[in-house]
């Protein structure tokens, strides 16, 4: 596999993703660390993040297929994966060779392959992690973005000390009227000072899930498209 899980612009792409098993393990238990609860008949700012981008039509969703394209000079990485939801089934195609895999029951040899599996599929659907995943979160209004200077509600999510690969990692995500993301900026390990800051742009519909699948930021010269995306 060469050089394809080396690390990708250092931190540009080291983003927290929490592994899905022990997601679903500790929702159970630790449900409380999000600070604020879905109030039956109430939506919290992250439920109508998630209704922005279409979470309702995950249920039926069977296939996802995506290309990961980043760059950063002349530089590029490109990886092309075939997801299963439902089968927690993962294709990784690169080059001559298909590595396949089950995310219920990952094998040693396959670590790697899901690390960077977890990685693009987070930046893919990063909207229906916030109901996913366990994680604090705070929110405050009247912000400007950091690139684009917009006016927005800024909502900070910080992922938990422990589990997953990047633990401990925080995004300060930035929203505009529709509950549509138009920057985030992202802390690893909560650090003080961003790795990275980057747009959402290009507001795409596969079938009513929506996708942004531009991220830039102008003043390093990074770029991550997402290319060839079908969701059935």
């Amino acid at each position: 596999m060469k050089t394809l899980f080396l690390s990708l612009f250092a931190l540009f792409v080291l983003t927290s993703c929490q592994n899905n098993k022990n997601q679903k393990e500790e929702q159970s238990t630790k449900t409380t660390e999000k600070t604020e609860k879905n109030i039956e008949g109430t939506k919290t700012i992250i439920n109508k993040i998630a209704d922005a981008y279409g979470f309702e039509h995950w249920p039926k969703v069977e296939k996802v297929e995506f290309s990961f394209v980043a760059k950063l000079g002349k530089e590029e990485t490109i990886r092309h994966w075939i997801w299963y939801p439902k089968k927690e089934q993962v294709i990784l195609v690169n080059e001559n060779e298909r590595i396949s895999y089950k995310r219920n029951n990952i094998m040693e040899e396959f670590v790697k392959t899901d690390k960077a599996f977890v990685n693009d599929s987070f930046w893919l659907l990063f909207p229906f992690h916030l109901e996913w995943d366990v994680f604090n979160h705070e929110v405050i209004e009247n912000q400007k973005s950091p690139i684009q200077q917009k006016e927005s509600t800024k909502l900070i999510v910080k992922y938990p000390d422990k589990g997953g690969y990047t633990p401990g990692d925080r995004y300060d995500v930035y929203l505009d009227e529709n509950h549509h993301i138009i920057e985030w900026a992202y802390y690893p390990s909560g650090q003080d000072k961003p790795a990275l800051i980057n747009t959402f742009e290009d507001l795409s519909n596969f079938d009513g899930i929506k996708i942004n699948i531009l991220h830039r930021n102008p003043e390093t010269g990074f770029q991550l498209n997402f290319r060839d995306v079908s969701i059935n």
